[in-house]
């Protein structure tokens, strides 16, 4: 009521009032219909006052839903001054946060009650902790003080004397091509199946957690055992002969040491079949209070999408969750994306963007796009394993590039040659 009478006595206040609550903050249902129409006069540039909110209210068939002209009156009488407007804002902002707690701690408990499973119950819990963080407004920063802080940033860019400022991707050409992936940058890896996304997120991973750093991977594809067998891979171990179980006394020689190195590593992997958005938020801000620098999803269209009757809005909704996520963690999400089957029927093989998979907004969403491309894998020759005078079957199985489709930062349409070792299940550059 404070808050409500306080514009109504200033009308200017109304602009304090939006960069702390919204309509859902107000308890009432008859409040939050006055603060809508405040909020639209003040759109409108029109005074906020007992004629206009009435006519506004009357309009819409709400006017004896609040309670009348009279409780518009009591309104005004209510607060004498609009000064400590912002006092009476942070404590309905931490009413509504204690409410919208309390909601979902109930949920919870329902669900707890009505046999779902422990993980959706958990979500709720996180969501309950998390999302009142979240509505708080960030005040808009002077222009001085950004220039200082790029003064800084530049500063540090020019003592590394072009060292790759951002986190390697563990590809030398790729990172010189990007500098690297870069805190709340949103990266999608699209292609076609066995072109390799799933070894370069692996790439990444390696890269990343080999370098002291922390890295968690969503993947919806493979199982937690198929993922640390492709990890073991990458260290000099035909991947044929781990999922056989062929292996000689150098490969277990090999493994050790690979188990080794990889038992340090600070890697978190959720093999969660159809995990929602929801979901992976929530385990990625748990695991950003212990630490957190990437988060790989493998891969997008296997992920539980929101329920709309079209698919590429779906998928849409999902590709901006990520690069929120990206932005409120302040880490590089890795996105794998299929391409459609419009690549196979080209004459030209190379993915283009448009080729993304119900696109949708991912497109726009990612700052960077990348796709692995092994012609290999459309040569005829190649999968009759034939070499003669033209085609040599082993050489040209290693051939490979990955293409920078997109990146804000960069040049884009530029393409970084490298090695496919399929036996190890890794790219390397040449």
């Amino acid at each position: 009521m404070s808050v409500l009478g306080g514009i109504f006595l200033s009308n200017s206040a109304i602009d304090a009032v939006h960069e702390i609550l919204t309509a859902e903050d107000f308890y009432r249902q008859s409040h939050r219909l006055i603060f809508n129409a405040m909020a639209t006069l003040a759109d409108k540039n029109e005074p906020i006052d007992l004629i206009t909110i009435s006519t506004i209210l009357k309009s819409t068939n709400h006017l004896e839903e609040i309670g009348g002209g009279a409780y518009l009156v009591t309104l005004v009488d209510y607060v004498p001054t609009a000064a400590n407007i912002a006092y009476y804002c942070r404590i309905v902002k931490e009413k509504s946060a204690e409410r919208r707690i309390i909601m979902y701690a109930q949920d919870a408990i329902s669900l707890v009650y009505d046999g779902a499973g422990i993980i959706e119950a958990m979500v709720k819990l996180e969501t309950a902790i998390q999302q009142p963080m979240d509505k708080r407004s960030n005040a808009p920063i002077a222009i001085a003080q950004s220039l200082r802080e790029a003064t800084t940033r530049i500063e540090r860019r020019f003592e590394s004397k072009g060292q790759i400022q951002g986190i390697p991707y563990g590809i030398e050409a790729l990172d010189k091509a990007t500098a690297g992936m870069h805190q709340g940058e949103f990266v999608v890896i699209a292609g076609r199946p066995s072109m390799g996304k799933s070894a370069l997120a692996g790439n990444i991973l390696s890269s990343v957690c080999s370098g002291a750093r922390n890295g968690m991977m969503f993947t919806l594809e493979m199982s937690r055992g198929d993922i640390v067998d492709r990890l073991c891979a990458g260290y000099g171990i035909r991947y044929e002969r781990i999922r056989n179980g062929w292996l000689k006394d150098m490969d277990w020689s090999n493994l050790t040491a690979a188990m080794a190195n990889i038992h340090g590593w600070k890697l978190w992997i959720d093999d969660t079949p159809a995990i929602s958005l929801r979901e992976i938020r929530a385990k990625a801000r748990r695991q950003k209070r212990d630490g957190l620098d990437v988060v790989v999803v493998d891969y997008l269209q296997l992920m539980g999408l929101p329920s709309k009757e079209n698919r590429t809005q779906a998928l849409g909704e999902v590709s901006r969750g990520l690069k929120q996520l990206a932005r409120e963690l302040d880490v590089s999400v890795v996105a794998l994306s299929q391409l459609s089957r419009a690549v196979d029927g080209r004459p030209d093989k190379r993915p283009m963007m448009s080729d993304l998979r119900d696109s949708g907004e991912i497109e726009q969403d990612a700052d960077v796009i990348l796709f692995p491309y092994r012609p290999a894998a459309y040569c005829q020759k190649c999968r009759d394993r034939v070499t003669d005078e033209k085609h040599n079957y082993r050489e040209h199985q290693t051939e490979a590039e990955i293409i920078i489709e997109k990146q804000r930062s960069g040049e884009r349409n530029i393409s970084v040659p490298v090695c496919w070792i399929g036996e190890y299940q890794r790219f390397d550059g040449v």
